[in-house]
């Protein structure tokens, strides 16, 4: 199926449509006036560009002389500049190679992003009439990235239109239709309809690819409405083809070679044809197979299809067109079939194959991909970097906006000054009544906080110094009263309290700093393995007790775990006090349950959300009033270790821990931590 002449005459055509420069007399006249080769240079380009579609010859001459001042002034912007004018000739009469050359010279002589936009265009049109979707594909993307770099709205939209028409050429209507509307989208923002030509055009024929050809012809409609309006021939002449192909695939074949020999009249008065020519052949000659299929393969149909097929196919060769050969070898073996020409058509056939793979090989379609991929990280980059610099903008603001706040606060306090002069006076005693007031009650707290303090020291730091200095005496004054089990007996007792005494030290010491204002925990996350770990490891020396640790989930905690490893050690500690003197009063004691065993078991588990950590030991139990101090700010002396019970309940209310006990006499003690 013969494609749309968009992704060749339509690059060009909107070129020219853009066209807006002063015209060419205005322009020798000021060259004449001027005696600065800068200026000159300039001025004989833009005539050269003047004359891209009008006469090739005089283009060469002025843009060739624009190269030699630049050259001789060594302006390399100049150079530059004249080497993209006769690279644009050469692509405008098709000699690829000296355009390519000219266009790589330009490049290196240049860092002006918009100049490097122009000549990545160029490169994309050239590649584009040569069939190699991948490097057009590539420099248009190059070209569309400067414009949007410099903010080239025109540029912007071109390369669009480029991309679009690209697409179309491919097939794929829904990208082409996408790169069409961004750039229809622009030109109505920015208010240029340099290119609104091409992109109804564009649009026209993604609608007739559709098979919707009632919007197809209405887009062409514009189209040809706004290159009349500009007197553009050739744009003209490219849109009574692309009607006529529109017209071949609706069947109408008398109106289909109708408007290509409107188009074929029309090109007669424009120097760069050969495309134009070539594709309305190839229009007429498929208009006369489908005309001749219709009517019984009539020879006559088929002998002109034939005609001008062959016509197309030598202007597309010179040119090196490999879409547009294929179409035609196509279209030519199918009437050299209807002919019954069955070997010739086998050859043609075997021939549009050969262009059909130059096309179509994959490694083509995977580059192309990876050049829509490549795009599109470039383009979600671009919009990363753009929310940035909004957060950095809102940043500055915020600053701004506080920086203004200080300064309204500043100027009201100037105008306040002489009030606050009046109630400074009143201020100051008010202030100095509070502060009275606050130290007071300061000392109240620090009173009770010592009261509790020396209460604690008395209870806890007295029993083990007693007993060290008691078994000191005894083996110093009456050594003979102690035989060797009782000396033994002795130092084993006066080694655990002396132990004790350590430990309770320790644990005053870490109390004392959470009655500091500025000691805080410092919670981080750890397993309950760890914790039971080195309980274990702490106890390990105690006899004649069994430890039971239960950690089924292998739960963690975020906490301050210094904190936790105190409370635990002090209950485990009170735990095995109450287990020292482990006796059932009778058979019937409920502790007999448990083996008769002194058991401490330590669980860990979660219920409704909540971490609870629990012990339970089967000792003689006590009654809630001995376990005051836990409950109880102003609660002195506990069970067994006043400093103990302090020291658990003020960490745990430091790190937020709640703190129940269930204890029944005889039968045992069970508290828990809900953390």
């Amino acid at each position: 199926m013969r494609l749309f002449l968009s992704i060749t005459l339509l690059l060009f055509s909107v070129k020219v449509a853009a066209q807006k420069q002063r015209t060419i007399d205005s322009l020798l006249v000021e060259i004449k006036k001027t005696k600065t080769d800068t200026v000159i240079v300039k001025n004989l380009n833009l005539i050269a560009i003047a004359y891209l579609k009008v006469d090739s010859i005089k283009g060469f001459h002025y843009s060739r002389k624009a190269l030699q001042i630049s050259k001789k002034i060594n302006w390399k912007e100049g150079i530059a500049i004249s080497n993209y004018c006769i690279g644009s000739h050469y692509g405008e009469n098709l000699v690829f190679k000296k355009a390519f050359y000219h266009y790589n010279q330009a490049v290196l002589n240049t860092k002006d992003k918009r100049l490097l936009s122009k000549i990545y265009t160029g490169f994309g049109q050239s590649y584009l009439v040569q069939s190699n979707y991948t490097k057009s594909l590539e420099y248009f993307h190059k070209s569309l990235k400067l414009c949007e770099t410099t903010k080239n709205r025109k540029g912007e939209i071109m390369a669009l239109t480029y991309i679009g028409s690209l697409y179309s050429g491919l097939r794929e209507d829904e990208k082409a239709l996408s790169y069409y509307l961004r750039g229809l989208d622009l030109s109505k923002k920015s208010n240029d309809d340099s290119y609104l030509y091409g992109l109804y055009r564009g649009i026209a024929v993604v609608y007739s690819d559709r098979a919707e050809y009632e919007k197809s012809l209405k887009n062409f409609e514009l189209a040809y409405t706004l290159s009349t309006k500009k007197q553009d021939v050739r744009s003209q002449a490219n849109i009574l083809s692309d009607i006529a192909l529109v017209y071949l695939n609706m069947e109408n074949f008398e109106q289909a070679i109708a408007f290509s020999k409107k188009s074929l009249k029309l090109n007669q008065k424009v120097a760069i044809k050969k495309l134009d020519i070539a594709f309305n052949y190839g229009v007429i000659g498929d208009s006369f197979i489908d005309w001749a299929k219709k009517e019984n393969n009539n020879k006559r149909l088929l002998d002109s299809a034939v005609t001008n097929l062959n016509k197309a196919i030598l202007l597309h060769k010179e040119i090196n067109s490999l879409r547009s050969l294929y179409d035609d070898y196509t279209s030519l073996t199918l009437a050299q079939k209807l002919q019954g020409n069955y070997k010739a058509a086998l050859e043609t056939y075997e021939t549009a194959i050969t262009y059909k793979d130059s096309i179509y090989n994959s490694d083509n379609k995977e580059t192309i991909q990876n050049l829509e991929d490549k795009r599109e990280i470039e383009l979600r980059d671009k919009e990363i970097k753009i929310n940035n610099l909004k957060l950095e903008a809102k940043e500055k603001q915020k600053w701004y906006f506080i920086f203004g706040l200080g300064l309204l606060g500043i100027i009201g306090g100037l105008l306040l000054y002489q009030n606050q002069n009046r109630k400074k006076t009143n201020e100051k005693l008010q202030l100095l009544n509070t502060n009275l007031d606050q130290k007071n009650h300061d000392l109240d707290e620090a009173n009770k906080t010592n009261a509790r303090f020396f209460g604690i020291l008395n209870h806890d730091l007295r029993s083990p110094v007693y007993n060290l200095i008691h078994f000191l005496h005894l083996q110093k004054e009456n050594p003979e009263l102690l035989d060797e089990e009782t000396k033994n007996s002795i130092q084993t007792k006066t080694m655990t309290s002396a132990e004790n005494l350590l430990q309770s030290m320790e644990d005053l010491l870490l109390w004392s700093k959470g009655q500091m204002e500025n000691f805080q925990p410092q919670p981080k996350s750890f397993t309950i393995a760890q914790l039971f770990e080195d309980t274990q490891k702490h106890f390990s020396g105690v006899e004649n007790i069994k430890f039971q640790f239960e950690n089924p989930s292998n739960l963690s905690l975020i906490t301050d775990e210094n904190y936790l490893k105190t409370i635990v050690r002090n209950l485990t500690g009170n735990a095995v006090k109450a287990l020292e003197h482990f006796i059932p009063t009778n058979e019937t004691d409920s502790r007999a349950a448990l083996g008769m065993t002194p058991t401490i078991i330590w669980k860990a588990f979660q219920e409704n959300g909540t971490t609870i950590l629990s012990i339970t030991d089967n000792g003689k139990g006590a009654s809630n009033e001995e376990f005051k101090a836990l409950y109880d700010d102003k609660e002195v002396v506990g069970i067994k270790t006043g400093l103990g019970l302090h020291l658990i309940r003020d960490l745990a209310k430091a790190i937020d821990c709640e703190i129940t006990v269930d204890s029944k006499v005889n039968e045992g003690t069970t508290i828990t931590l809900k953390l």
